[in-house]
């Protein structure tokens, strides 16, 4: 359902106050305090332009973001350092029971889609990958450019062991491990990754796309010149690329939904800064980062036959 807590309404609706500033742990309102927010480390360079923003037009908010892998946001979040998080996907039935029996009220939203993008070096001559190509090569089934129609040794890099494109793979494939002995080299950064790939024409790297489609920042567009995204296809589809037109229309086959978790339990800076995301400025934000809003305005035309 494409409606926002009631209680992020409110909250994006509410100012802070002038005589004070909010400080400290647990001291925050909807628009000014300290918090602490965990994040996976692809989302990294959209959620720090949405941290900038969103600190200009209060600047009385104060956001710090610790970037870590899903596995190490939920241990967090169930040792009770973590109260805000983004993940990319919503808490079980069951992990919400757990939560709440323990007195933690989950208040979520979805605010956004995003992709995984394949990246080659530039010299390689492969431009395309079906799905039952990549499940072979993170498998460690293929691991040679020859069985793919490029040429040469494979090697393939991911962002973090753990991290959310790993994730995604490992569910998405029912893989039992991604095979590390194989080719296969994990590191610690989104732009590792793409700093590896455009350094190595026998790499195949997969990144979130905020890290290739936000044209409006300096090093995507940098990055976008040292590497090579690549179609992806399976057998209803044709190949298509990673990017917004189609996450849209559902062709393209790794997307994920984003989303925020707040558990503050009260209406604190979490649940502000989460109606901000899902206001308009914060939805026009991040479609210029390459996300597809979920609560996109859109825009509507009148056409005059007068």
């Amino acid at each position: 359902m494409k409606k926002i807590n009631l209680l992020f309404v409110i909250a994006g609706l509410l100012f802070s106050c002038d005589n004070y500033d909010h400080s400290g742990k647990g001291n925050d309102i909807p628009t000014a305090g300290d918090l602490e927010v965990w994040a996976d480390h692809g989302d990294s360079l959209m959620l720090l332009q949405m941290k900038e923003v969103f600190e200009s037009r209060y600047p009385k908010a104060r956001l710090k973001f610790l970037f870590a892998t899903e596995t190490e946001i939920l241990t967090a979040v169930n040792d009770g350092h973590c109260r805000v998080c983004f993940l990319h996907r919503d808490f079980q039935t069951e992990e919400k029971e757990r939560l709440e029996n323990r007195n933690f009220k989950v208040r979520s939203v979805r605010f956004a889609k995003s992709s995984i993008a394949a990246v080659v070096n530039p010299l390689n001559k492969v431009n395309s990958l079906s799905e039952s190509q990549i499940k072979g090569i993170l498998s460690g089934e293929l691991n040679d450019w020859n069985t793919v129609g490029g040429n040469g040794p494979l090697t393939t890099i991911v962002d973090r062991v753990g991290g959310s494109n790993y994730l995604f793979f490992y569910k998405r494939f029912s893989l039992s491990k991604i095979n590390q002995s194989r080719g296969i080299r994990a590191v610690n950064k989104p732009h590792a990754v793409l700093e590896w790939v455009s350094k190595h024409s026998d790499a195949l790297g997969f990144v979130s796309i905020n890290w290739l489609a936000d044209r409006g920042d300096s090093s995507t567009r940098e990055y976008r010149k040292k590497v090579k995204v690549l179609k992806i296809f399976s057998d209803s589809n044709s190949a298509v690329y990673p990017f917004q037109s189609q996450m849209y229309t559902g062709e393209y086959p790794f997307t994920e939904d984003v989303y925020l978790h707040d558990l503050q339990g009260y209406s604190g800076l979490g649940s502000g800064f989460a109606a901000w995301i899902c206001s308009q400025p914060g939805q026009v934000l991040l479609k210029k980062c390459g996300l597809l809003p979920y609560f996109d305005a859109g825009r509507t035309i009148e056409i005059s036959t007068e």
